[in-house]
């Protein structure tokens, strides 16, 4: 029986950014995985859109940046309980407006020995 994924956290700030936002192809919505990276940071990965060629479109799965240590020290339990997360990106600033930023939100299975309170029930 599978649960009913909750918010972890709905705005997680993607730090050390390895692309250029406005070239990317990054929409808001697209699904984004999470990695822990040899050096033991927290890896966020994208499929980014790009054209071979300037004319074949083609999408790649990259390294967009990472979590910082505030946001990894909250998934920490998460993640040693191997609990599936789900990440969106919600949040997309490019380089033309002001200083690049993408944001993620990180969805999971609650667990009240990891967090505060449990979620507010919807009503039907």
């Amino acid at each position: 029986m599978q649960h009913a994924l909750h918010p972890i956290l709905g705005k997680a700030r993607i730090h050390g950014l390895a692309l250029n936002v406005a070239t990317s192809g990054l929409c808001l919505n697209d699904p984004a995985e999470l990695h822990i990276s040899e050096d033991g940071q927290l890896q966020v990965r994208a499929r980014i859109r790009r054209r071979l060629l300037g004319l074949f479109p083609r999408q790649i799965q990259r390294v967009i940046g990472h979590l910082g240590p505030r946001t990894t020290t909250i998934l920490l339990p998460y993640l040693q309980e191997e609990t599936p997360l789900r990440l969106r990106i919600v949040g997309l600033t490019p380089e033309y407006i002001a200083a690049p930023e993408v944001f993620v939100s990180i969805w999971g299975n609650f667990r009240p020995q990891f967090s505060g309170p449990p979620p507010l029930a919807q009503s039907a």
